[in-house]
């Protein structure tokens, strides 16, 4: 039935481990689909009105997926030291530590990174609400 939740939906959305599995399943997908060149599948990821903050600026699902896509062609990305905050019913924060190499406008950037993904549940997945991606800073 539409809109009926499920035992298996509830699990998910309420178990800390399963999602952080999900997320980190979810940012490995992200991440492909900037590795392949998917825009059909980064814009399926996305939540309509997702944000994204990077060392380029703020764009709303459209401008990335507009105009910083076609700029940017990402070469390497890692997760490491995944961590979890849920932040009540059905909202939780996924960060972690990221290498990557990455080329912009001819620009190629490479370093460590920390990110923090804030995901929504919206009755039927979890979609990124905001991905915010800055330098590490260390422990």
């Amino acid at each position: 039935m539409p809109g009926k939740t499920t035992s298996v939906n509830l699990a998910i959305r309420h178990d800390p481990d399963q999602i952080k599995n999900l997320l980190l399943v979810l940012e490995h997908a992200r991440a492909d689909a900037w590795l392949r060149r998917d825009i059909r599948a980064l814009e399926a990821l996305m939540a309509p009105d997702s944000l994204e903050i990077n060392y380029f600026g703020r764009f709303s699902r459209d401008d990335l997926l507009l105009r910083f896509f076609p700029r940017m062609m990402l070469h390497t990305f890692t997760i490491e030291d995944p961590v979890l905050f849920p932040a009540g019913e059905g909202t939780a924060a996924l960060t972690y530590v990221c290498y990557e190499e990455l080329t912009v406008d001819a620009r190629k950037i490479k370093g460590t990174f920390t990110v923090s993904a804030l995901y929504r549940w919206n009755g039927k997945q979890w979609k990124p609400a905001l991905w915010q991606i800055t330098p590490y800073q260390g422990p």
